[in-house]
């Protein structure tokens, strides 16, 4: 989501936003799959298919990664700068959101005013907007992980973020304490392998990780992630925590799968893919808004729709990009290009 900033763009990197903020958007349509047994074709599809889509928020960090090695940033004043031209690109964008989100919420639906602005300030004015918070805190710290831009950094970032998971898991799971999402998705430790993996493979001149190894390990972590939320479910009987990306088997699988794109750039052409990602910051910012309009309405004409997941996230989910798509793309035609910045659209 986070914007290529002074280096030459790829296409390739577009695209694969372009992927990622689309199932961005699947993963936000598919809460309703756990409602049914679990026996059911809908609660094990959505188990299946959210296997595949949780790649996503790692997709964008690594992105980030992979083009933020480039920046020079050896002395504070470079440090500063960056810091100055980067966070409020992304900053700003998500306050004015937040803010839009902050009046219907007091107006509307006469929330405290208090608690609403608390949740503007905690980056937690829509769930998703953990994402701001996190980014930030990389661009922050990239001097400090640029050191861990070589294999023993990888190995070390990813033993961070196995045992933060490990502790987070355990805290919400086993002693029961209810953590916000901003805490067990949006603090630092816990996707710091995709950023440094990010780093690292900007770094490389050749990635020499054979292919047919590669899709023999994606494969099969794919496949012990759906074992380890079967798993996970048996054990606490809730289909969003066993679905979660946040698990060992989940973040090897983005981590192979990872490596395999970026390894095979140009892997696939998409001039939809390649849109989408280029304005895959200002979906993901409005992207929330229509997943609170469209899916009521849905229910109201065709509440049939609801008894097949597949159908119905397909619908959702493409009704989502659609709309998201038409509002930027005439938002980008008549506004003043002041405006679209403040907004996320550029």
């Amino acid at each position: 989501m986070a914007k290529q900033s002074g280096f030459e763009r790829i296409l390739y990197f577009d695209m694969l936003r372009g992927l990622a903020i689309i199932c961005v958007v699947i993963i936000h349509s598919s809460n309703m799959g756990f409602q049914f047994p679990d026996d059911s074709f809908n609660f094990n599809f959505t188990i299946l298919s959210r296997q595949l889509i949780n790649i996503a928020v790692p997709l964008f960090l690594a992105i980030s990664g992979y083009f933020l090695i480039k920046k020079n940033i050896s002395n504070l004043d470079e440090y500063f700068s960056f810091i100055k031209k980067q966070i409020p690109k992304i900053y700003i964008p998500f306050l004015f959101w937040s803010s839009v989100l902050f009046i219907l919420g007091v107006l509307i639906f006469n929330k405290s005013i208090f608690h609403e602005l608390f949740k503007l300030v905690i980056f937690q004015s829509s769930g998703p907007y953990y994402f701001i918070a996190l980014i930030i805190q990389y661009y922050m710290l990239l001097p400090l992980l640029k050191h861990l831009a070589n294999f023993r950094g990888l190995i070390i970032s990813l033993v961070i973020s196995l045992v933060t998971v490990g502790i987070i898991f355990y805290i919400r799971n086993y002693m029961g304490i209810n953590l916000p999402l901003i805490l067990y998705a949006g603090n630092f430790p816990i996707l710091l392998v995709f950023f440094v993996l990010g780093l690292y493979l900007g770094s490389l001149k050749e990635i020499s990780i054979n292919n047919k190894l590669l899709i023999s390990l994606i494969i099969t972590f794919y496949l012990l992630s759906c074992l380890e939320s079967y798993f996970i479910y048996s054990l606490f009987g809730d289909g969003g925590i066993a679905a979660t990306a946040m698990k060992p088997t989940s973040f090897m699988f983005s981590i192979f799968l990872i490596i395999y794109l970026f390894k095979n750039i140009d892997f696939f052409k998409s001039k939809i893919l390649e849109y989408l990602g280029k304005i895959s910051f200002g979906i993901y910012l409005i992207h929330v808004f229509m997943l609170a309009v469209i899916p009521p309405l849905i229910i109201k004409f065709s509440p049939s729709l609801v008894e097949n997941q597949f159908i119905y996230q397909f619908i959702l989910a493409s009704t989502t990009l659609i709309f998201c798509f038409l509002i930027i793309l005439i938002a980008r035609k008549i506004l003043p290009i002041k405006i679209i910045e403040i907004i996320g659209f550029k």
